[in-house]
């Protein structure tokens, strides 16, 4: 089960939260591009057992937001009602992570942005998340 790993290149723009503007791309998985980071080039990071966990629970969070709008962007009828559900969803997911102890929305984006580089977190990450999603069912 590759979590991390496919839903960075799935979703990697839906979870990133930079300056207030996550897209929810329709387009499917494969073509789902995030927008550059107005931050410098990620750099291998090392993150603390305590951070990761916490950033497992902000992610899970996330993508229980971005599964919710999705939906609502792919049936919005104009471009101007998708932006809205964009800025919408955007405010609901930095809200998620602030919500999560232990965690900022700026370290959640430096550890997605290491996963995308550092395949040993992303296997470490990939292992967290589905421990954590298969205790939440």
């Amino acid at each position: 089960m590759m979590i991390l790993r496919t839903g960075l290149r799935t979703v990697a723009a839906a979870l990133t939260i930079s300056a207030g503007a996550a897209m929810i791309s329709p387009a499917p998985a494969q073509d789902a591009v995030p927008s550059p980071a107005p931050a410098p080039q990620a750099q291998t990071q090392s993150f603390d057992d305590q951070k990761l966990q916490a950033f497992t629970v902000a992610f899970l969070a996330v993508s229980d937001v971005k599964e919710r709008y999705t939906e609502r962007f792919r049936q919005a009828p104009s471009d101007d009602e998708k932006q809205k559900v964009q800025v919408e969803a955007t405010q609901e997911m930095e809200q998620a992570v602030d919500k999560t102890e232990g965690i900022s929305v700026d370290e959640y984006n430096q550890i997605i942005q290491s996963a995308q580089t550092d395949e040993a977190l992303a296997q470490k990450l990939n292992g967290m998340i589905g421990e954590a999603a298969k205790s939440q069912q």
